[in-house]
C-alpha cells in the first residue's frame, strides 16, 4: 500500500462493532444496548482503550476512521442526559484525543452514519457540538447514506467555521452486494457524482470517502476511474471524465466507436436515474426488499428527505436468498418497464461495438452481459404477483 503511495485507513468502531458478547457477559459495560457499551461507564472506556492499544501496537496504520453511530447508542439514566449528535460526538472526541496523545501523526477521521434520524438535519446546537469535534479530527464526513444531516444551504458557511476539513461519501454510489453475481447490473453514476462533488467543492470542502466496488463489473470499474480523476481536478465534465476512461480502458482506435463507448455509458446512467424513484416506495414484501426500513431510524417528520445516496442491489441483512431489490424499493411496475426499454435502446450500441472486433470485445461482451442480466431481472419482478 505505502510502495503505491497509499495510506491505510483503519476503520474503527467506536463503542460498538464487535463487543455483543462482551456486553452480554459483563455488567460494566452493558447498558441498554445489546450491541454498543454503555457510555457512561468506565469500563466502557478502558475497553475502548485496549481495542486501540492493540491496533496501534500490532499494525502500520496512518489513520482512524471512526465511527460510533451505525449501531446506535446506550440510552441509560446517566447517558440520556445527552442528545444523540452530542453523545456520538463526545464518544468521537476522547477516542480521537487518546489516539492523538499515543500517536499524534495519525490522520483521523469522523464519519457520521447513524448520527440521525435519516430525513434530519442539525440544527445550530448539533452544529456547534461538531465544531467542537472538529478541533480534534482532521476530516469530518458527513457520508449522506441517506442525506446528508448538514443541510446544503448551511454547507458553506459551516465549512468556514470548521476546523478540520469537511467531505461526503461521493454524492450517490453502490453498497457493493456480497451475494450476487459481479455482473448482474450495469449502473454508471458519473454524472451524477461530480455534480454532488463539484457542488461540494464549490462550498469549500477537500475530501470525499470514495465507496468503491468489484472492478470486474464494467460500470463499476468507469465509476472508480472517473471519479478519482475528477477529485483531482474539478473543472473536468463528465464527458471528458468518460472519454479518458474508455482510452485508458477500452484500447480502441475507432473514433466512432469510443463516441460510441462514451454513449453507452452516459445513456446507461440516463436510463437508470430518469426511471427510478429517489423516495423509497412503500409496501414492499420483505422477500423483495432491502431490510433498512426496520434497521435504521428515520425521521417522523421528514422522511421524504431521506434520498439515498447509498444503493442497496441485494438485501443488506441476508436473511432470504440474493434478490435485485433496488429494482423494487426505487421502481413500480411503469417504472421498470420504462428502464427495461431504454436498457433494450442501448444493445445496438454494444452490437455495433461488438462488431469492431477490437481488442475490447472481451469486456464488450461483459457489459452486454450486464444489461441482459439487468433485463432478466425486470422480466422475473413484473412476473411476480405480489409486485404488481
Amino acid at each position: 500500500i505505502h510502495s503505491s503511495g497509499l495510506q491505510l485507513i483503519y476503520g474503527l468502531g467506536v463503542y460498538s462493532w464487535g463487543f455483543d458478547t462482551i456486553i452480554q457477559n459483563d455488567l460494566e459495560v452493558r447498558g441498554t444496548n445489546p450491541s454498543a457499551l454503555c457510555g457512561s461507564k468506565a469500563k466502557s472506556r478502558e475497553l475502548m482503550v485496549r481495542v486501540i492499544d492493540f491496533i496501534g501496537k500490532n499494525f502500520e496504520l496512518d489513520g482512524y476512521h471512526l465511527e460510533a453511530a451505525d449501531q446506535g447508542r446506550c440510552r441509560c439514566e446517566k447517558c440520556i442526559e445527552e442528545a444523540d449528535v452530542e453523545y456520538y460526538n463526545r464518544l468521537n472526541q476522547q477516542t480521537a484525543a487518546y489516539i492523538r496523545s499515543r500517536w499524534p501523526e495519525k490522520k483521523l477521521l469522523v464519519n457520521t452514519s447513524g448520527y440521525l434520524p435519516w430525513g434530519e438535519w442539525m440544527n445550530e446546537q448539533e452544529r456547534q457540538s461538531v465544531l467542537d469535534l472538529g478541533k480534534n479530527i482532521d476530516i469530518f464526513i458527513d457520508g449522506g447514506n441517506h442525506g446528508q444531516f448538514i443541510h446544503e444551504n448551511d454547507r458553506s458557511v459551516f465549512i468556514n467555521r470548521l476546523s478540520c476539513e469537511y467531505g461526503t461519501s461521493g454524492g450517490f454510489w453502490i453498497y457493493p452486494p456480497q451475494r450476487f453475481n459481479r455482473n448482474r447490473w450495469f449502473l454508471p453514476y458519473i454524472f451524477r457524482s461530480t455534480t454532488h462533488l463539484r457542488n461540494l467543492y464549490h462550498d469549500g470542502s477537500r475530501s470525499c470517502e470514495l465507496y468503491l466496488g468489484p472492478l470486474i463489473n464494467p460500470s463499476t470499474e468507469m465509476n472508480i476511474f472517473c471519479l478519482g480523476l475528477f477529485l483531482q481536478d474539478i473543472d473536468r465534465s463528465p464527458l471528458e471524465l468518460l472519454e479518458e476512461g474508455v482510452e485508458e480502458l477500452y484500447p480502441i482506435k475507432d473514433p466512432t466507436q469510443k463516441n460510441n463507448f462514451v454513449e453507452l455509458f452516459q445513456n446507461a446512467e440516463a436510463a437508470f436515474f430518469n426511471n427510478w424513484s429517489p423516495h423509497r416506495l412503500s409496501s414492499i414484501p420483505n422477500l423483495y426488499s432491502d431490510g433498512i426500513d426496520s434497521l435504521f431510524q428515520w425521521s417522523k417528520l421528514h422522511r421524504d428527505r431521506a434520498i439515498p445516496g447509498e444503493l442497496f442491489l441485494d438485501s443488506l441483512t441476508g436473511q432470504y436468498p440474493p434478490f435485485p431489490v433496488y429494482l423494487t424499493v426505487h421502481f413500480d411496475r411503469e417504472r421498470r418497464e420504462s428502464y427495461r426499454k431504454d436498457l433494450i435502446n442501448l444493445l445496438p450500441l454494444v452490437e455495433s461495438l461488438l462488431k469492431a472486433g477490437s481488442e475490447s470485445r472481451h469486456k464488450v461482451e461483459v457489459i452486454q452481459s450486464c444489461i441482459q442480466n439487468v433485463l432478466q431481472d425486470i422480466e422475473m419482478i413484473q412476473n411476480i404477483q405480489e409486485l404488481n
